[in-house]
């Protein structure tokens, strides 16, 4: 990356910035870059909506006359950013959803170097904290009812299950969060390459929205910190993690 700032485009205005942190906590931490970050507060299929119009030709066009995103007068949209992270809800009760708006979202904004590169929380943000213990042995396989996602149904179930405080996140509880999502995106695609395959993933949780009314738990939001710098994540998760595994040749592989 150059030296340009990067920019998180996030659903939320409250626990995204949380888990985002700053450069001295939370995701941010593991970023060695300036950021911008702009909250949309609302769903992405409000985003899609607009964008789909078709008036700008780039989504940080979009966002500066439409939403306010300050940028220098004398930058052109285009070149204002090392790269782009757009981090959303899956919402697949949201009354705007259908399966072919979220396919065509994921192949719009599938670069971060060109018009920004989209991460689903699956099925929404409270994903990133639903792990029931460190190392968590069930996370790879836990799945949740679209019955469960009325109301605040999905947000109460994490608050009173899971081993993470949220207001306290250690370095090493980071890690297990990243380790743990990066993991089961291999899982429930079957593949253990470097690169993480986001539209087979979405595919996999369309087919079993459709046929069994579930979605598997995942948070794609930590993993944008692994496609920034690929090497220095593993590193890092290898160095915080690696007294806690006799075995992380899973990790060492897709490294290699």
């Amino acid at each position: 990356m150059n030296n340009k700032e990067i920019l998180l485009i996030v659903e939320g205005e409250k626990t995204e910035l949380n888990i985002l942190g700053d450069a001295s906590y939370g995701l941010l931490s593991l970023i060695d870059s300036n950021y911008k970050i702009v909250p949309f507060a609302s769903s992405i299929y409000e985003l899609y909506d607009d964008y789909k119009q078709g008036k700008y030709d780039d989504l940080v066009s979009y966002l500066r006359y439409e939403k306010g995103l300050k940028i220098d007068d004398n930058v052109l949209s285009k070149n204002a950013f090392a790269a782009i992270y757009l981090i959303f809800d899956f919402e697949p009760q949201y009354q705007k959803y259908s399966d072919e708006k979220i396919k065509d979202l994921l192949n719009t904004f599938n670069n971060e170097t060109e018009l920004g590169k989209l991460y689903i929380n699956y099925p929404m943000v409270e994903a990133y904290y639903h792990l029931l213990s460190l190392p968590d042995s069930g996370f790879n396989t836990r799945k949740i009812s679209l019955e469960s996602l009325n109301g605040k149904s999905y947000k109460k179930l994490v608050n009173t299950t899971t081993c993470l405080k949220k207001n306290n996140i250690s370095q090493k509880d980071l890690c297990y969060i990243i380790l743990h999502n990066f993991e089961k995106s291999k899982f429930i695609i079957g593949d253990n390459n470097k690169e993480i395959n986001h539209m087979r993933i979405l595919e996999e949780q369309i087919k079993l929205k459709n046929s069994c009314n579930e979605l598997y738990v995942l948070s794609t939001f930590p993993l944008f910190v692994i496609d920034y710098n690929f090497d220095k994540a593993m590193e890092i998760l290898k160095e915080k993690l690696k007294k806690d595994f006799e075995d992380i040749s899973n990790v060492e592989t897709v490294a290699i």
